[in-house]
């Protein structure tokens, strides 16, 4: 029975041996990623400090190019959007990125089925916090989403299991870029065939609490950094009454939004698209234009009300 206890024993130390050290191994090959999104997502977490940011999910990614803005606003522009993500990332990397500095602006790219509505699992969108579990602020975020995260957290290799291939690919020889500034230009023309024009349907929507609540808690993080909520062009029409916990927010600490989600310019415009919910890359520099004219707007008529 000793002999086993002492089996037992050992074979726990090895595991805990094992777990360490693959962990330390994955947070090197993080920092030594060349490419993709483990790249970008590490530079996003600790090393961006351009002075105006996108944040939002791949309607961000695809839809703002930093170089439009930079050259049009003249303030450095990095895009931190995240296929299929929404608040709670996008919050998390906030918290990260002001314990270095505080950006000018971000710019907020809304989608309503990340940002504020009810989905089946919020857990998805922890994927890219967890090897930044052990700094200030981020456990909070996971015991809100899930509890029991808490604990599954102890484990190194828990942290990374769901993206080992990425973070060695991206380690030592990258399948994708890391983007323009961290922005990607989707290439072609939709399919009209594949997608019919829709009239749009009021509906009743369902929100996410913890989602509106995050997006405040994100708003009174830093007074340093001004918000400017965005969403941008759809190929058919949405129903905008989806935005209410946004433009009462908006309304409650003054920050400008800025829809242009059923723009005449693009609505129905195969030219700018690549899907029904993505620009390609000619709407997207098309947008980002339109887009700084009306910040330009908005930060003159702030500048006059605040001198």
């Amino acid at each position: 029975m000793k002999k086993f206890i002492i089996k037992v024993g050992i074979f726990f130390i090895i595991a805990i041996l094992i777990d360490f050290l693959f962990g330390k191994l994955f947070e090197m090959l993080i920092d030594k990623a060349k490419g993709g999104d483990t790249y970008r997502n590490n530079y996003i977490c600790n090393k961006v400090e351009e002075h105006i940011l996108v944040f939002g999910s791949s309607r961000a990614i695809h839809h703002y190019n930093p170089v439009i803005i930079k050259d049009s606003l003249n303030m450095t522009c990095y895009n931190c959007g995240q296929e299929g993500n929404g608040i709670i990332l996008n919050y998390g990397r906030f918290l990260l990125i002001n314990q270095r500095y505080h950006p000018n602006y971000i710019i907020y790219d809304i989608t309503p089925v990340f940002d504020l509505l009810q989905g089946k699992d919020n857990q998805k969108y922890l994927g890219w916090l967890r090897a930044y579990y052990n700094r200030n602020g981020i456990p909070d975020i996971f015991n809100s989403v899930d509890p029991s995260e808490t604990w599954k957290m102890h484990s190194q290799l828990y942290r990374f299991n769901s993206k080992f291939i990425q973070i060695v690919s991206d380690a030592i020889h990258p399948i994708q870029d890391s983007g323009i500034l961290g922005f990607r230009p989707l290439k072609g023309e939709m399919d009209t065939m594949k997608i019919s024009k829709q009239s749009v349907e009021k509906q009743i929507y369902e929100y996410d609490t913890l989602k509106i609540q995050y997006f405040e808690k994100m708003i009174n993080t830093s007074q340093k950094t001004k918000f400017i909520f965005t969403l941008s062009p759809n190929y058919n029409e949405i129903d905008t009454t989806v935005l209410y916990p946004i433009k009462t927010l908006c309304s409650k600490y003054n920050i400008p939004m800025i829809d242009l989600s059923n723009d005449p310019k693009y609505l129905h415009n195969s030219i700018y698209f690549k899907d029904g919910s993505h620009l390609n890359s000619r709407g997207a520099d098309e947008f980002t234009k339109d887009i700084v004219k009306k910040i330009k707007e908005t930060i003159i008529t702030s500048s006059k009300n605040h001198p």
